[in-house]
């Protein structure tokens, strides 16, 4: 596990005292599947148009949701000087008074996911498939430590929860319901949630990333051409074994061994 420092130091400190509630993740663990239903839903709810530009919100009604990935941009920042004063950390007071939903996912899927994210998308990243899972800084037991270091962090706070992008594909409406009440939106307005879900399908997503109609960088494909430079790209849970062999395999699992068994995924070569 990470000793997280104590401090943020940088203006974006002010834009993190905004939120009435963070949702944490590592990248690649499907946060704006989540952010497209949520500001969707918010559209719909106040019968305006569907943007992902937060400046074009006047949401008096619903809460803030700031997505971050925190530690892991924290860990991963290319400039030190960001490292230093904590540029990428929801401050302490922050981290234990507003509520925190913790979104993880497989990490062995993460891992695959964000290898095409870096190598075809940000170009952060120019190695192979194998090196990647095995890197000092992006690769699989850094997800595993910072997943292990969130839950540490915030297994006892009142207001956390963590939900499974697994449990999200399999039971989305359920799962997307109990996300709504744990922002506080407790009457739930049936026809924009039932408007919202198709909206945020799979399938949708695509067509619109495809189309570039979100008019945000965040969801334009690499490369229009190339199905895995797209932001939604497959979404298929498992779908690490397609692209590795037995070795890469079995490095995963040794590296699962150490994720605390609460987060649910299996393990063994």
């Amino acid at each position: 596990m990470y000793r997280i420092i104590r401090w943020n130091l940088s203006k974006k400190a002010s834009y993190f005292k905004q939120a009435d509630a963070f949702l944490v993740s590592i990248p690649a663990s499907g946060r704006n599947w989540i952010r497209v239903f949520l500001y969707s839903y918010f559209a719909n709810c106040e019968g305006s148009e569907f943007t992902l530009d937060e400046k074009k919100w006047s949401l008096t009604c619903f809460p803030k949701v700031i997505f971050t990935h925190d530690l892991w941009e924290h860990i991963t920042a290319r400039r030190t000087w960001d490292r230093i004063r904590g540029k990428h950390l929801i401050n302490p007071i922050l981290r234990h008074q507003k509520p925190i939903l913790l979104l993880v996912r497989d990490p062995r899927d993460v891992v695959v996911s964000l290898y095409f994210q870096l190598t075809k998308r940000s170009h952060s990243f120019s190695g192979e498939l194998s090196e990647m899972i095995r890197h000092p800084m992006f690769g699989i037991q850094t997800i595993v430590n910072i997943m292990n270091t969130w839950l540490h962090e915030w297994e006892d706070k009142a207001n956390f929860k963590m939900i499974h992008y697994e449990y999200c594909r399999a039971f989305t409406e359920k799962a997307f319901l109990e996300i709504l009440n744990f922002l506080g939106i407790k009457e739930v307005n049936d026809t924009a949630f039932a408007n919202s879900l198709k909206f945020s399908s799979f399938d949708n997503m695509k067509r619109l990333e495809s189309n570039k109609q979100f008019g945000k960088s965040i969801l334009v494909p690499g490369d229009l051409n190339d199905p895995e430079s797209y932001k939604v790209r497959r979404g298929k849970v498992g779908g690490f074994k397609e692209y590795m062999n037995r070795e890469d395999i079995c490095y995963l699992e040794q590296a699962m061994a150490n994720l605390d068994s609460r987060f649910g995924y299996g393990k063994g070569c």
